[in-house]
This record gives structure tokens, C-alpha cells and sequence, in this order.
């Protein structure tokens, strides 16, 4: 329960939101009729399957079932809690939320503020580090790696010279209490000292503009050349992405680079490369290729060509192939021995780059490089050794399409043109399990499906709530809820009925049901509603008759239930 942000606040934020604009700031959307359509950003897919209704403020997804309302779309596509979601619509409402009660999830969430807050000062100290007479030799580094000072302001390059925290220690004793808290400063029975003393620091900060961490590179011997912030509840190195804050929303980009270091970022930017990202200098995650191809439908990794910059191409390749799908483009750029995206830029310049990326090569052309190369062609053994080792990469592939030409290619390597006989010898393509995901159509369901995306049809109802109470019609208690629900909030939208099921035991329901196609024409709504009430109404008096004619029959009835029998006598005989 978020019982601590009071109900009509979540309300007003819902009533003040528009789905749209929250969530074309994320994807491209294309308007048909009433309802907005997109690519779903929650699953791969070739047709737009995603679409977005602005009357009833939701969205939904017939591929993967994804659905919800604005709080639930940045939930889901920021891969953020509940709480941090209300906080960004909060500050897109003006709306301010007064916290009466704290639970686990809102002390995650100021926590996370809290160094948020205190990562960005100590950054611009850092930063401020730079400047002084202290740094003369990481100044010095700088213009050696040819690292200009536009980028060293874009960046918000730092450095940590010894003791430069030694006036906090006397001036702000909370903030300096911090850093230990968080590993900055380290404490040890000789006194303390910074974890990244005498380092060249990056701020890693993420694509909503918070510091999450940093990144430190020694400017002397120092080993291990790069270190990063420790684990915390703001930073994970799997989920970061070095310059992912300089890529700009909603405008998917024709490509974004992945190179291995910050320097390469950097030293790309200063050379007018854009989008560049990095995963600070580790194997790329799940996380990351996720979050990336928010942003663009293409990835090209730039690795280096010795056997290390392979090694890691193929545990990306292993990672990645997952994620090729009709509209998914994966290439590569291998680099001279010894050279780096940094080292190159600098030697090259610009022009030579570009063409480096035109020639990238495509993910199948590196696979089957690297598991046929011609010498192990004319063995047969060690050729069917690779081919058990391509199969369940070739089954990752969710496009056909691209399983197949795969497939031909490998076929046309080996010796075998005839596909048919390439899939009965070699392959084993397991069809993809149909959807079990069904519900059937009923009266009720109905009812509550219209009821939930029309809550103005409360108003047409043409018998007493209070008659249709009663019954006990599996689902009707869920349709009398909803309809008390509407009566009591005017004017409320199929989101904000959503949010206020969001913790309870028929969320799940209410959910599938605000999504429910009821195939019905829109003018013809109304009349539907009050023809399939009238039946369930007629339903309840029939269930209500034969019980009093059981009662009548072999028990006494008073006067009352014997007027109210033929009351509805007259009634069904209509």
C-alpha cells in the first residue's frame, strides 16, 4: 500500500496529467481516430500493437498485455518505482505532496534523493578541484589525452587531490559523515583518505540528469588504472551508461556507438561523433541494451581488433542476439591493434571515423566469422562442433525472417544450398507457444469492461443499484463497486479508476477489462449497456421468483413477499 501520498492527491496528479504528452516525451506515436499507436517499447515487435487512449487516459498492449496508466508507463519504461513515478508527475503537475506516513518504499525513495544531492556537491567540489594549483598534473594528463576544456566543462571532468576534503571535515561534519556513508571517503586506522585519491573523475550520471557515481582514472602508476563508486542504492555499474544524458528523448537516433571508456566518449564528442555511450568499461548488460534501444533502432559496438576486443564481441554477441528482431540493427567496428576509439579519433579525425561506422559490419557476418573461419571448413568434425554451438544462438533470433537468412548463410558456408535438408539435418526450430492469454466473453464482463472505459454511463442506468445488491451473480459485487466508485468521484477517467485498484486483490481484473475490445460501435454503447443491465435486472427478478414460489409452495409467505411476487410476475410477463 502507498497509504502515505493521500488518495485525492494521486488524483488531482492523474487529473492534471495528460498519457500523451507523458508519453511521447518517451516514443513516437501516430494518431488514428480517437487513439494514439506505436511500436510497444515493453516488447519486440514488427507492427504497432501499443496504443494510447487520451479520453480514458491509459494504454495498452495487444502483443504482451502491458497496460496501466501514466504512473504505470514510467513505472514500467524508466524501471522505477511507484513512488519516484508520482515525484516526476508531481513536478509536471506543480502539484507538492505532503508525506503524513513513511513506508519502506518512500525511505528507498528520499534516500535516493538524499545522494542524489549529495553526489552532485561533491561533483562540482571535484570539478572545482580542477581548477586549482593542487591539480597542475591532472591538468597536465588532460591535454596530453588532448582533452580540451569544453569538455572538460561538458563533462564535468574533476580530480582528487590528497586531503581536499580536509576543510569539510571542520565545516560540514553531516555532509562529510556522507561521503563515508557511501565509500567516497574511506576511513582506516591512520586517518582518512579519498577512494579515488589522485584521480582524473567522470560523474556517471544517468538519462534523467542525476549523479548517480563516479568514475575515477589514476593520472601516475596507480593500479587498477579505472575504479568506480561503490555499490549503493543510486549506483549499480550493470545499470549505467557513461553520456546516455546527452542522447535526447523521443527522437530515435539512425545509430548509438558503444565504445568501452570514457575517454572514448569524450574524445568522440570533441570530434563531433555523437550519440556515444559506454558501460563504463564492462561487459554490456541486459539492462543497458534495453535502455539503449529506447533511444534508436541500431547498435553499433566499436571494439578493439586484438583477441581481447573479439573475445568481448562474441560474449556480446551471446548477450545481444536476443534482441534482433524485424525492426533491430546490431553491427561492429574492429579497430586497428592497439588503437582505441580515443587514440583513433585523435590520429584520424572526424571523416576517417564516419566511414569506420558506414563499413561496421553486421552481427551474422561477425558470427559466422568467428565459428567458420576457412581452416576449420575442411574438418568436419570440428565444422559440426561450431553448428551445435550456432543452433541455440540462431534459436534466440526472434525474427524469421532473419532466423532464416541466417540459416541459408551458414547453409551456403558449409556446403548445404537446400534449406529444407539444412533444417532436417542440422536444425532443431522449436515453434513459439501460441498465447494461452484468453478470456471469455460474457454478460458481466461486459458490463464492467463498458462501465470502466465509459464511467459516465452511470448516468443512464435504469434501475436502482440497490435492486441489482441481491443478487449473487459471480462478478456483479465488482460492477456495484465500480459503479459506487463512479458516483462517488465525478468526472473520473478510466486511469484514475485504474490507480485506485492499484493494491487491490482485482487489480489484475480491472486492468484486463479496461483494455476489453467489445467489438460494439460507439454509437451504439448506450443502448448495449442498458439492454444487457435490463437482462441481468431480469435475471436477478427470475432467481427472485422462484425462490418465492419455492417459499409459497411449501412454507408460509408473509404479505409482504406475496405482493413483491406478483409485483415481479408482472414484470417478467412483459
Amino acid at each position: 500500500m502507498h497509504s502515505f501520498i493521500p488518495k485525492n492527491i494521486i488524483k488531482k496528479i492523474l487529473e492534471q496529467v495528460n498519457i500523451i504528452n507523458i508519453v511521447k516525451t518517451y516514443i513516437q506515436l501516430k494518431k488514428k481516430g480517437n487513439k494514439y499507436y506505436a511500436l510497444c517499447p515493453f516488447h519486440n515487435e514488427n507492427h504497432a500493437s501499443f496504443f494510447v487512449n487520451e479520453e480514458k487516459q491509459y494504454f495498452y498492449c495487444f502483443g504482451c498485455n502491458t497496460h496501466g496508466n501514466s504512473i504505470d508507463f514510467l513505472m514500467k519504461y524508466n524501471q522505477i518505482t511507484f513512488i519516484e513515478s508520482i515525484y516526476e508527475l508531481s513536478k509536471i503537475t506543480n502539484i507538492k505532496i505532503q508525506n503524513k506516513e513513511q513506508n519502506i518504499e518512500y525511505i528507498q525513495y528520499t534516500k535516493k534523493q538524499k545522494i542524489y544531492n549529495f553526489t552532485k556537491k561533491t561533483s562540482k567540489l571535484y570539478h572545482k578541484n580542477l581548477q586549482l594549483n593542487h591539480s597542475y598534473q591532472a591538468k597536465k594528463y588532460l591535454k596530453k589525452r588532448n582533452i580540451n576544456n569544453n569538455m572538460i566543462q561538458k563533462f564535468y571532468i574533476g580530480f582528487s587531490y590528497k586531503y581536499w576534503y580536509m576543510k569539510i571535515i571542520k565545516e560540514d561534519k553531516n555532509y562529510f559523515n556522507h561521503l563515508i556513508d557511501i565509500k567516497i571517503i574511506k576511513k582506516t586506522t591512520y586517518g582518512y583518505y579519498d577512494y579515488f585519491e589522485n584521480r582524473i573523475i567522470f560523474p556517471i550520471i544517468n538519462q534523467f540528469g542525476d549523479i548517480t557515481g563516479f568514475g575515477g582514472r589514476s593520472i601516475h602508476k596507480q593500479l587498477p588504472k579505472y575504479i568506480n563508486s561503490s555499490k549503493n542504492e543510486t549506483f549499480n555499474k550493470g545499470y549505467q551508461l557513461y553520456g546516455i544524458n546527452y542522447l535526447e528523448k523521443n527522437k530515435k537516433k539512425k545509430y548509438i556507438l558503444v565504445v568501452e571508456g570514457y575517454f572514448d566518449v569524450i574524445s568522440l564528442t570533441q570530434h563531433e561523433i555523437k550519440n556515444v555511450v559506454s558501460p563504463l568499461g564492462t561487459m554490456i548488460t541486459q539492462y543497458q541494451i534495453k535502455t539503449i534501444f529506447q533511444f534508436t533502432n541500431q547498435i553499433i559496438f566499436c571494439y578493439d581488433g586484438d583477441d581481447a576486443g573479439k573475445k568481448a564481441a562474441w560474449r556480446t554477441i551471446k548477450i545481444i542476439i536476443s534482441y534482433l528482431d524485424d525492426t533491430k540493427s546490431i553491427k561492429f567496428i574492429f579497430l586497428t591493434n592497439g588503437e582505441d576509439p580515443d587514440s583513433i579519433i585523435h590520429k584520424e579525425g572526424k571523416k576517417k571515423f564516419e566511414q569506420r561506422i558506414k563499413k561496421s559490419i553486421h552481427i551474422f557476418d561477425v558470427l559466422i566469422k568467428f565459428l567458420f573461419p576457412i581452416k576449420i571448413l575442411s574438418c568436419i568434425e570440428k565444422t559440426m562442433q561450431m553448428i551445435n554451438k550456432a543452433i541455440p544462438l540462431i534459436n534466440k533470433i526472434p525474427s524469421e525472417y532473419k532466423k532464416n537468412f541466417l540459416k541459408k548463410k551458414i547453409g551456403y558456408i558449409i556446403g548445404i544450398n537446400d534449406t529444407k535438408q539444412l533444417e532436417k539435418i542440422l536444425f532443431e526450430i522449436k515453434k513459439p507457444k501460441k498465447n494461452p492469454h484468453h478470456i471469455s466473453l460474457n454478460n458481466i464482463r461486459t458490463l464492467i469492461s463498458l462501465i470502466i472505459q465509459n464511467p459516465d454511463l452511470i448516468k443512464i442506468i435504469p434501475y436502482p443499484i440497490n435492486d441489482l445488491k441481491i443478487s449473487k451473480i459471480e462478478g456483479l459485487s465488482l460492477f456495484i463497486q465500480i459503479f459506487q466508485l463512479c458516483q462517488k468521484y465525478k468526472n473520473i477517467n478510466t486511469g484514475q479508476i485504474l490507480e485506485l485498484y492499484r493494491n487491490k486483490k482485482n487489480k489484475n481484473n480491472i486492468y484486463k477489462l479496461s483494455c476489453w475490445e467489445n467489438m460494439i460501435d460507439k454509437k451504439k454503447i448506450k443502448y448495449v449497456f442498458i439492454d444487457l443491465i435490463e437482462k441481468m435486472y431480469k435475471k436477478i427478478l427470475d432467481n427472485r421468483y422462484h425462490q418465492l414460489m419455492w417459499n409459497y409452495r411449501f412454507k408460509k409467505i408473509n404479505l409482504k413477499q406475496k405482493k413483491m411476487l406478483w409485483k415481479i410476475h408482472i414484470i417478467l410477463s412483459m
